[in-house]
């Protein structure tokens, strides 16, 4: 029989989940499998830390297991254009099953008009691509909006029924690379897409809200909108409840709820706090049964933001003095309000300025916009970097 101290944490954070991981998200799971299964184009929108990779990584990795080719990447991983669509390219190569060598003519064959020049990489399973001289004086939206037109004549030369999509997560990061010009560029070509599904997600709310729902920009009623959110209390509690037990923990009434509060039911950094809850509980409790207390759950965050103590002094002591207090006001009134009257004053400076620190921050992506609401209110990316600066502070 395993006993506590060999098990394994249940709580995983810091990495893609996968299948049989994830808390809820069945309805956005489904979702991005329908997209690419009927060659549709969703958007999905949600802040970082809200497990919209994970979600984008268990859709291919089911999809995948049914069959389907898809390609997923970054698009933040690739500094430029041109990189981004070499790797859309050599992903492509990579996910056609076949002899090596007709892969490559394949691939040649379908994105001629970018002439790549393709090389594998036998160790690591991987395909490079490079373009020709004359590829490579394209210009960015070309470029790309050649890949996607090749990108689908490589869907219609597979079997029907084989479902083909590309997934590229931080898509706003295209857009910032290639101006608001490649917008329209990109709808001109997939809206004459059949046969690929297209998936584009993103974690800048507010920015990929105004690309989304302005009437005069590209990518309106473009396709199927999805802003995800906490996951739902009452599954996370159920959650977190069921794998402490699970593993031979008594739960007080109150601390998960007191968990999430902590938290602001932001999925990693839930994780995260469960991690460590569940480690402190298996390697310092010895009493007959570990219980999860709201006492023990403070105990715990402070010990973690403390050990973050390196990361978030260099953080703050990089922002200016303005940031800091405006930071500080966000903190003390919880993200609303911070341009009336008495704040700014406290502030001391004027709502401009604060209003341009706060825009600085949220691009910096410390704090974000949260767009649920009707009225401005500012949030933490990492609440966790509240709980520090109120620690250390005083608040």
């Amino acid at each position: 029989m395993i006993g506590f101290n060999d098990m394994r944490n249940p709580f995983q954070f810091g990495r893609e989940l996968g299948l049989g991981r994830l808390v809820d998200r069945k309805d956005e799971l489904g979702a991005v499998e329908r997209a690419i299964r009927d060659g549709n184009k969703l958007f999905l929108i949600g802040p970082r830390r809200y497990g919209k990779t994970s979600i984008l990584k268990t859709a291919t990795d089911r999809l995948r297991a049914g069959s389907a080719i898809v390609v997923r990447l970054d698009a933040e991983s690739f500094p430029s254009i041109d990189l981004l669509v070499a790797g859309i390219i050599s992903a492509a190569a990579k996910a056609l099953k076949g002899e090596m060598k007709r892969v490559g003519e394949q691939i040649q064959r379908i994105f001629s008009r970018l002439r790549p020049e393709l090389d594998y990489n036998v160790t690591a399973g991987e395909w490079s691509v490079k373009f020709g001289v004359e590829a490579s004086r394209l210009e960015n939206p070309v470029l790309l909006v050649d890949a996607l037109n090749g990108f689908e004549k490589l869907a219609k030369a597979q079997p029907d029924g084989v479902p083909i999509g590309l997934i590229i997560d931080e898509f706003q990061r295209i857009v910032e690379i290639g101006g608001r010009a490649i917008e329209g560029q990109i709808r001109a070509a997939i809206q004459t897409h059949s046969r690929v599904g297209y998936v584009f997600a993103g974690s800048k709310t507010r920015m990929l809200q105004d690309m989304l729902m302005e009437p005069t920009r590209p990518f309106y009623r473009l396709g199927t909108n999805i802003f995800l959110g906490p996951v739902p209390r009452a599954d996370f509690s159920r959650f977190l409840k069921e794998k402490f037990v699970a593993t031979g923990l008594a739960v007080e009434d109150t601390a998960i709820s007191h968990l999430l509060d902590l938290a602001e039911d932001v999925p990693f950094n839930v994780q995260m706090l469960a991690h460590h809850c569940w480690t402190r509980l298996r390697d310092e409790s010895r009493a007959k049964l570990p219980t999860l207390t709201s006492s023990f759950v403070d105990e715990t965050l402070r010990i973690v933001v403390f050990q973050q103590d390196p990361f978030y002094t260099q953080l703050w002591v990089a922002l200016t003095a303005i940031q800091q207090r405006t930071l500080m006001s966000v903190v003390a009134e919880k993200g609303k309000n911070l341009q009336s009257a008495r704040v700014v004053q406290s502030i001391g400076k004027g709502a401009g300025t604060v209003r341009q620190a706060l825009l600085s921050m949220t691009a910096s992506s410390i704090l974000r916009d949260d767009p649920s609401v009707k009225h401005a209110n500012f949030r933490f990316e990492d609440p966790f970097f509240a709980r520090w600066i109120e620690l250390t502070a005083g608040l």
